[in-house]
């Protein structure tokens, strides 16, 4: 056979390895999510005193009936139009900043902190879901950040 169709051959054989790869890679999504990014380190003196908060990602999006948008959002904040399968970043890929620098009085909090965001999008959803009667939604901090030290 001649090398070049040999060739030819094995490229567009990686090339639809490597698409069938990704579009795998974007239909898979676990039913809980942990929050417990390697790079967040919070605490770096001693131990944590909660454990990571899990996310369950199936209970919002099928029983809540909670859309993909709501959560899942462009650079400006707006939703995205995702369907189940659709491959998405986690929170960690755009909102970088790690630690909360020193915030003045009347200042907006840095969106691009990770815990910032987090915080604004379940705490603020969970306080709209009570104000509207739904007494399920967690809004105390040791409602999600389960402590490790009570016994």
């Amino acid at each position: 056979m001649n090398k070049k169709l040999v060739t030819l051959l094995l490229a567009a054989g990686i090339a639809v390895i490597f698409i069938a790869t990704g579009l795998q890679a974007g239909t898979t999504v676990s039913d809980s999510i942990t929050m417990d990014y390697n790079k967040y380190k919070k605490r770096t003196k001693t131990p944590p005193k909660t454990a990571y908060v899990v996310f369950t990602h199936k209970k919002h999006a099928e029983d809540y009936k909670i859309s993909c948008g709501d959560c899942h959002h462009d650079k400006d904040g707006k939703p995205l139009a995702l369907k189940t399968g659709d491959n998405v970043q986690k929170c960690v890929e755009c909102h970088t900043k790690l630690e909360k620098a020193k915030q003045k009085k009347g200042e907006k909090e840095d969106i691009l902190v990770l815990e910032n965001a987090m915080h604004g999008n379940c705490v603020d959803c969970h306080k709209a879901l009570k104000k509207e009667g739904n007494k399920n939604a967690p809004t105390a901090c040791g409602q999600c950040h389960v402590s490790l030290t009570k016994k």
